[in-house]
């Protein structure tokens, strides 16, 4: 019980983030259910799923961030491999920001709770999706240097876009890289070969882009924890994780 409990101060900032994200996707699952008991319908359940994909990115990157502390080759290996599914599907966090499309008066409910519910998923999409991208950041920064840090969550936000197009307008899923390679590759091969025709495209994942970058700039400036310190005085960006 002594250890239990000594482990948990040690990683008490990350049991309460972690506990935050799981307060958030609750009350989105608890709006859902209340919505399914009152309408007796399910329209809106598929968000809970959505919500699912949102979270694998998220225990991919926590994994990551925690495996790094033990600098062995199997640690390493196992990095790797979070970090790829990491990538993969990093955009379902962002992605439930564009479920608003959805969004339609119906006479069974009022629209104020299903825009409620709908903003519900979007925010926690959205801190999944940051926090996410700062554990990987903080990886890449220790290994790699700031510089590269910042140039690989630019990188990422920028294919992020990219991915939300292929999901949102394209109904690709990230698992179809596995169940239907030649059909994804040959899409994104077209619209790369073909930029003028697919001009919206390049528009929509540029602009989601840079409205989720200026989130998690705010996001990655507010993580670093040092809002009162001097600017003499700031340490290594370790992040609010580290025990």
């Amino acid at each position: 019980m002594f250890k239990l409990l000594r482990a948990a101060f040690r990683h008490y900032r990350q049991i309460a983030v972690v506990g935050a994200l799981l307060f958030a996707s609750a009350l989105c699952v608890a709006l859902v259910g209340a919505r399914v008991a009152y309408t007796r319908n399910f329209y809106y359940i598929y968000f809970v799923w959505n919500l699912f994909l949102a979270w694998l990115p998220m225990l991919c990157a926590l994994t990551a961030y925690n495996l790094a502390k033990a600098r062995s080759r199997l640690s390493w290996l196992m990095m790797a491999g979070c970090a790829f599914v990491w990538l993969l599907f990093f955009p379902n966090a962002p992605y439930l920001l564009t479920d608003i499309l959805h969004l339609a008066p119906r006479p069974d409910i009022p629209l104020w709770y299903d825009l409620i519910l709908v903003i519900a998923f979007a925010m926690s999409g959205t801190l999944l999706g940051l926090v996410s991208l700062y554990l990987m950041q903080l990886l890449v920064h220790r290994a790699a240097g700031p510089l590269l840090g910042w140039l690989f969550a630019l990188g990422v936000l920028a294919l992020s876009g990219f991915g939300i197009w292929l999901g949102r307008f394209q109904r690709w899923n990230s698992w179809d890289l596995f169940t239907n390679p030649v059909a994804l590759l040959s899409d994104i091969a077209y619209t790369l070969r073909h930029p003028l025709a697919n001009w919206r495209t390049f528009a929509f994942s540029a602009l989601f882009s840079l409205v989720f970058l200026s989130a998690y700039l705010t996001f990655a400036a507010l993580a670093y924890g040092q809002w009162d310190r001097p600017a003499a005085r700031l340490p290594e960006p370790d992040g609010p994780f580290l025990p």
